[in-house]
């Protein structure tokens, strides 16, 4: 018999107690604004855990720990296009990881998604039992211990949302200087060099791959000791609406799309865990552990799943008015038939976010997402086509560009193709491929044959 509901019914920790209790074997799946995870218990014990948040796949986990870069993670996706290997493994055969760490850090990252949740007091969930367990990597994880660390982990969220309580902000150096830890490390140093009085907090989390958690606790430690402070809050830019010009096609389109590449909190948990107190003088160097997987890591969660935080996307009133479920669902349908899935992407978007859970909504969804990606790959973004910069991207920052653009601005270089850039991209296929779409639109970027 199926378990469902919703987390503001039942807070996720009493959820995960209970079924740590129970002694279950099954799998948990919570949904929230286009995005599902699941924990797969054995006998009470999680696992294993999967997501199909992009943000959340082992290829970027790794990115933003910094064992491996940019480069190393698109030459193991196109060997996983071939053999199928899991892209783990393949990372080891290629010599950027060893065998232990990676089994390490799938453990990390499975216990990671779990505390991804526990910000998620307005999502949907479903238990259901079976005896299957499709984790590649099992793990075995004690409910009691994911429940304390994550619960420590939201306490400290919430003192760390009283300074960073906006995306928009902006930091600059003070002057001082910063302990030798940050520039010896590697992921310390690159959060280090983003910090320029110009990019927004949301920005830096989509430059370094990084999560929420473990970037802004980097980033307010560097505050709390004085060496950043506040310079403004910028405005984040928000998701245009589809433009009524459709994207100039393509001069040779593909025969074939390509295969999908992949793999402010309200109420708050039931109980709370307060972290021990670090001293100032010692807090920065004491969180580079969080980017070194040969320690025992505070386990991060990711920054909002879906689309990058400010982006919602931006809908006619008519769309905006209070409809049912099934008159929203009509609507895109509609929308689906004259082929304006953009469109029909927009408001499934909302009602996803308002009514999460819902599996027709899923369904068509997933649909509608899939019919975009087809259309943008075969008509105006060909995947083996080369993306140029119209203008120096030093002359873009009087544009008023999203987080996500800026992200993809910044990866194209002149010799990466779409699929390229697309495959390391932290964003869902149809977002990054709705991203790439505007910014053609706008004449900031173009194609070019390979």
């Amino acid at each position: 018999m199926p378990l469902y509901g919703t987390l503001k019914s039942m807070p996720l920790t009493d959820l995960l107690q209970w079924l740590g209790n129970a002694r279950v074997t099954g799998s948990l799946r919570v949904e929230r604004d286009r995005v599902s995870k699941s924990i797969h218990f054995h006998e009470g014990s999680v696992v294993g855990c999967s997501s199909d948040d992009p943000a959340q796949r082992i290829g970027q986990y790794l990115l933003n720990r910094g064992q491996i870069d940019e480069e190393q993670l698109r030459e193991a996706l196109h060997l996983q296009e071939v053999n199928g290997q899991h892209l783990g493994s393949l990372l080891v055969e290629l010599g950027a990881l060893t065998a232990e760490q990676l089994a390490m850090l799938l453990e990390a990252q499975a216990e990671e998604t779990v505390h991804s949740l526990f910000d998620w007091d307005d999502a949907a969930f479903r238990f259901e039992e079976s005896d299957e367990n499709p984790a590649a990597f099992p793990v075995s994880l004690r409910v009691e211990d994911v429940l304390l660390r994550g619960l420590k982990r939201y306490d400290e969220m919430r003192q760390i949302r009283e300074v960073f309580n906006d995306p928009g902000i902006v930091l600059q150096k003070t002057g001082k200087e910063p302990p030798s830890a940050v520039l010896e490390n590697r992921m310390g140093r690159a959060l280090w060099d983003l910090i320029d009085a110009e990019r927004t907090v949301a920005e830096i989390l989509l430059q370094v791959h990084g999560s929420e958690y473990v970037v802004t606790k980097f980033l307010y430690e560097l505050h709390r000791s004085a060496l950043v402070q506040v310079a403004r809050v910028k405005e984040i830019s928000t998701v245009s609406p589809p433009t009524v010009q459709p994207a100039p096609p393509a001069d040779t389109p593909p025969t074939q799309p390509p295969a999908t590449v992949g793999e402010t909190t309200s109420a708050a948990p039931a109980a709370t865990v307060t972290a021990p107190a670090v001293s100032e003088e010692n807090a920065v160097e004491d969180l580079l552990s969080d980017f070194n997987p040969e320690i025992d890591l505070p386990e991060p969660a990711l920054p909002r799943d879906g689309a990058p935080a400010g982006e919602t996307g931006v809908v006619s009133l008519e769309d905006s008015a209070e409809h049912s479920l099934e008159q929203s669902l009509e609507k895109a349908r509609k929308l689906m038939a004259e082929a304006e899935y953009e469109r029909a992407l927009v408001i499934l978007d909302r009602v996803y976010r308002e009514q999460p859970g819902d599996e027709s909504l899923r369904r068509l969804t997933a649909e509608a997402e899939a019919a975009f990606v087809e259309k943008a790959y075969r008509h105006f973004l060909p995947p083996s086509k080369v993306l140029a910069l119209t203008t120096e991207m030093d002359q873009l920052e009087a544009e008023d560009l999203s987080p996500s653009e800026v992200f993809m601005l910044s990866r194209i270089d002149g010799t990466w193709d779409i699929k390229s850039i697309i495959q390391i991209a932290p964003l869902r296929e149809s977002d990054a491929l709705r991203t790439l779409k505007r910014l053609r639109e706008n004449g900031l970027i173009e194609l070019k044959d390979p």
